[in-house]
């Protein structure tokens, strides 16, 4: 398990550092790496770090309710297949800095890259590492496989050894998308409804790529509650987002303004939430 987390910080560290665009490790990292490039880690200690397993529900059981409407869920999703929102989650599955960012771009009204705004990428960065850690430790508990991988069901990402063993409950990029989105609501409360829809719809890009249950998804989203939580009790991490509240103000007074059209569509799949068969 801790070569498996190392892995996965490994990747984080370098796209933060070098910005490098491979295939993305499937969930935030949670262990610093030391000797590396850059040494980055969470704003929490172990003590500090919530127990998602304790918090979030347990995961379904296999041919209870919640387990069937997972699997109806999965299956009314692939007619999303090679749609727009398709693409969009395919997007939605990197969570490179610049990336990250990018996702936000029309919800802030402002394009902001790691470059322009360092110190709110690494808040971000670092939040998703303490995100990342309780969702990891809370799948080894639950153990629970992914939903494609009993069917031949296309998914919006490639298939892989990695993908395949990682588990499904709860969901670490939902994780991701909740607590970043919650930390840019915090900083921008002025802007917090268009944030945290866009947080939620890439928590549910995962039910449209196929890779995570809702259920899961829904966990990860009270997991990084949680660990957001707790985020207000580090004295680093409030100091870093007085930093990244500066860098973000002085960004929406002469930073670069996304483009109309791009945000008009990508609003458009934000609202859209046909992810149930009877369109719930």
């Amino acid at each position: 398990m801790m070569l498996f987390r190392l892995s996965l910080m490994s990747f984080l560290l370098l796209a933060a550092a070098c910005e490098i665009s491979p295939a993305p490790a499937r969930d935030p990292a949670a262990a610093p790496v030391e000797g590396a490039a850059v040494s980055l880690r969470g704003f929490l200690t172990p003590a500090t770090t919530p127990d998602a397993s304790a918090i979030i529900p347990p995961a379904p059981t296999r041919g209870g309710a919640r387990d069937a409407a997972d699997r109806d869920t999965f299956e009314a999703t692939r007619s999303l297949v090679d749609t727009p929102r398709w693409a969009m989650a395919a997007s939605d599955d990197s969570y490179r800095p610049a990336d990250v960012l990018g996702n936000y771009a029309c919800s802030l009204g402002v394009s902001l890259t790691p470059q322009s705004a360092p110190v709110l990428s690494a808040v971000l960065t670092r939040a998703a590492i303490d995100s990342g850690a309780a969702a990891v430790t809370a799948k080894e508990v639950y153990k629970r496989p992914r939903p494609y991988l009993e069917t031949e069901a296309r998914i919006c990402i490639s298939r892989s050894a990695g993908l395949d063993r990682s588990y499904d409950y709860p969901s670490g990029h939902a994780s991701l998308g909740w607590i970043q989105g919650l930390i840019l609501a915090q900083l921008a409360p002025e802007r917090s409804t268009g944030v945290m829809a866009r947080a939620r719809a890439y928590g549910e890009s995962r039910l449209v790529c196929g890779v995570h249950n809702a259920s899961a998804v829904e966990a990860g989203w009270t997991n990084a509650s949680a660990v957001f939580a707790a985020l207000q009790t580090s004295g680093e991490f409030r100091d870093m987002m007085a930093k990244a509240k500066a860098e973000l103000d002085a960004a929406e007074l002469s930073g670069p303004r996304p483009d109309p059209l791009a945000c008009a569509k990508e609003a458009e799949l934000v609202r859209a939430r046909s992810f149930t068969r009877d369109g719930g």
